[in-house]
C-alpha cells in the first residue's frame, strides 16, 4: 500500500511537472490567435461538420479531405465546447510533448538530471531557441527567412508554427525517438502513427524512422527476425491510413492527375514542392547545425537514427533535383529536416551545458546560480511571449476587414454564396458564410484541384481586369456559378459597379448583392 502510494504521488508529480512546462512552453512560443493562417484552412471540414454557420454549404467543405482524423477533433471540440479554448490547450500539451521527449533523449545521452543547474539550463536554452523572442530578433536582424532558423526545416516546413494543426502533431516522431532509446522498439511504432493518421504527409518521415529503427536492431541482435517484425508491424499499424491517402491521390486520367500535379507544384506550393524556390542561406546554416549535431551524436544509440533518416532524405532529394519529378517534390522529400534541425539545435545545446557545467568550480554554487540566472531568463521569455500574443490579437482586431465580416455573419443566409478576394482566407471561419473560393483552401482529390483552379482563374478575372465589362462579368458569375454576393475594396475603381445593390459599404470593403440567395 505504501509503495502505491509513493507510485501515485510520483505519478502525480510527473504530470503536474508535464502541465506545467507544457503551459510555460506555450506562453513562451506565443501561439496566434484563433484563427489564424492555415487553421482558416485545416479547421472548415471540421467546423462545418460540427454545424457552424452554413459551411456545410461551402463547396470546398463538400469535397473528400486527406485530414479526417484532425477534422473530427476540430469537430468533436466544437460541439463539446463551442469555443476555441480547447485549441490552445491540445497545443500547449503537444508542445509539452515535444519538450518531455527531446529533454529525454538529451538525459539518456548527457545525464541532464545530475544537478538541477544543468536541467535548468538546458530547458532555458532550448525554450529561448524556441521562443518568439528569438523569432522577433532573428525576423528583425536578420530577415524573415531566418525566423524559425534553429527550430524549422526547410522549405518554410517546421514541427511547431504559430498555429495548431495537423503538422504538429508530428511531435510525436520526437517521442518514438525517445521511446525506442529507451528499448521499447515496437511501443515507438504507436508515435509514428499518431502523427501519420492527423497528417498523411509524415508517411515518408514515418518510413525512415522505421528503416533506421530496423537497422539498429539488426545490429544489436545480427538478425533479421526483429527487424522484419518491426516493419511489418509498422506497415500494418498505417495501412489504413496509407490506403484512404493512395485512395484521395489517385484518379484513373493520367492526364487529370498530371494537370493537378502540375497546379499543385508550381502555382499552389512552389515554395514548398521547388528546390530552387528554397534553397537559400539558412539551408546552409541549418546543414551546419545538423552536422554539429550529427557529430555530438557520433558515439550515441541515436547517431544511426539521424543518419540514417539524414541519407533517406539527401537521396530522395538528389533524385527529385535529377529527374525533376512534380510526384516526388509533392511528397517532400526534404520535409523530414523538421525532424532533423531541431534534433541539431537541441543536440549543441545539450553538449554545451554538459561542457560548461563540467567546468565551472564548486558545482554547489555553480548550480544555484545557474538554476537563478535560467529561470530569470525563462520568466523574461514568457513575458515577452505573452507581450507578442497580445501585439498579435491587437493586429487580428484591427483588420479593417473585421466590420464587413461581422455584418455578413449577423445576416447571412442559408442559400448565400460569397466571392471574395482569392487571398481573404479568413473570411470563412470569421462569418461562417460559403464562399465560392480562395487561394489558400486547397481539395485535395485531383479532379477537384482542377474545379478549385478554375474557380480561382474567375476570382482572379474580375478583381485583377476593370472597366465596364468586369460588372458584366460579374453578373454572368452570378447567373453561372451561384454567387450570391460579392466582396470588394471600396476604393478599388477595378471593381466598382456603380449600378450594382449595395447591401453594405464602409471605407475599406463593399458587399453587393448579386443575386437573392437561393433555398
Amino acid at each position: 500500500m505504501a509503495f502505491g502510494r509513493i507510485l501515485t504521488r510520483k505519478r502525480l508529480a510527473g504530470l503536474a511537472s508535464f502541465l506545467g512546462w507544457s503551459l510555460i512552453f506555450g506562453v513562451i512560443y506565443a501561439q496566434s490567435p484563433l484563427y489564424t493562417s492555415n487553421q482558416n484552412v485545416y479547421f472548415l471540414h471540421g467546423l462545418a461538420r460540427a454545424g457552424y454557420g452554413y459551411l456545410n454549404r461551402d463547396w470546398t467543405a463538400n469535397t473528400l479531405e486527406a485530414m479526417p482524423v484532425f477534422s473530427w477533433l476540430v469537430s468533436l471540440t466544437y460541439l463539446v465546447f463551442h469555443n476555441g479554448i480547447p485549441y490552445y490547450v491540445y497545443y500547449a500539451l503537444l508542445m509539452g510533448i515535444y519538450l518531455a521527449s527531446m529533454y529525454g533523449i538529451m538525459d539518456l545521452l548527457f545525464d541532464l538530471r545530475r544537478s538541477t543547474g544543468r536541467t535548468m539550463a538546458f530547458l532555458a536554452l532550448f525554450l529561448a531557441a524556441h521562443s518568439a523572442a528569438l523569432r522577433y530578433l532573428l525576423s528583425r536582424l536578420v530577415d524573415v527567412d531566418s525566423t524559425f532558423l534553429l527550430e524549422g526545416g526547410v522549405a518554410g516546413q517546421r514541427l511547431l508554427g504559430q498555429v495548431f494543426q495537423p503538422s504538429v502533431f508530428g511531435v510525436f516522431l520526437v517521442l518514438s525517438v525517445y521511446w525506442f532509446l529507451r528499448k521499447r522498439p515496437f511501443l515507438s511504432l504507436v508515435p509514428i502513427a499518431v502523427a501519420i493518421y492527423f497528417h498523411p504527409v509524415y508517411l515518408l518521415s514515418g518510413a525512415l524512422l522505421t528503416i533506421a529503427y530496423m537497422w539498429v536492431l539488426y545490429r544489436e541482435g545480427r538478425s533479421f527476425k526483429r527487424p522484419l517484425q518491426l516493419g511489418v508491424t509498422a506497415l500494418l499499424s498505417v495501412a489504413p491510413a496509407l490506403a484512404y491517402t493512395i485512395y484521395i491521390n489517385w484518379d484513373p486520367s493520367a492526364q487529370i492527375a498530371q494537370k493537378a500535379l502540375d497546379i499543385l507544384v508550381n502555382f499552389r506550393n512552389p515554395y514548398h514542392a521547388l528546390i530552387t524556390s528554397w534553397l537559400n542561406w539558412t539551408v546552409l546554416v541549418q546543414a551546419l547545425v545538423l552536422l554539429a549535431g550529427l557529430f555530438i551524436a557520433r558515439k550515441t544509440h541515436l547517431f544511426p537514427i539521424l543518419a540514417i533518416v539524414t541519407l533517406g532524405m539527401l537521396i530522395l532529394t538528389v533524385i527529385q533535383a535529377a529527374t525533376n519529378s512534380e510526384w516526388l517534390a509533392l511528397i517532400f522529400p526534404w520535409r523530414v529536416s523538421i525532424l532533423l534541425v531541431p534534433f541539431g539545435t537541441t543536440l549543441v545545446i545539450a553538449f554545451a551545458v554538459s561542457k560548461i557545467m563540467d567546468a565551472l568550480e564548486k558545482p554547489g554554487k555553480a548550480d544555484r546560480g545557474m538554476s537563478m540566472a535560467c529561470l530569470l531568463l525563462i520568466i523574461v521569455l514568457m513575458a515577452v511571449g505573452a507581450i507578442r500574443f497580445q501585439i498579435e490579437s491587437n493586429r487580428q482586431m484591427a483588420d479593417p476587414s473585421l466590420p464587413m465580416m461581422a455584418y455578413v455573419a449577423a445576416h447571412k443566409s442559408p442559400g448565400d454564396v460569397y466571392m471574395v478576394p482569392a487571398k481573404m482566407i479568413d473570411f470563412r471561419l470569421v462569418t461562417g458564410a460559403p464562399i465560392y473560393v480562395d487561394f489558400n483552401t486547397t481539395p485535395d482529390r485531383d479532379r477537384d484541384v482542377l474545379e478549385w483552379y478554375r474557380r480561382l482563374q474567375l476570382v482572379y478575372h474580375f478583381y485583377l481586369g476593370g472597366g465596364y465589362h468586369q460588372c458584366l462579368f460579374l453578373q454572368q458569375l452570378a447567373a453561372n456559378e451561384g454567387i450570391t454576393h460579392a466582396v470588394v475594396q471600396t476604393n478599388d475603381p477595378t471593381t466598382i459597379c456603380h449600378n450594382m445593390p449595395t447591401v453594405y459599404q464602409d471605407p475599406s470593403y463593399t458587399v453587393y448583392l448579386l443575386r437573392p440567395a437561393g433555398p
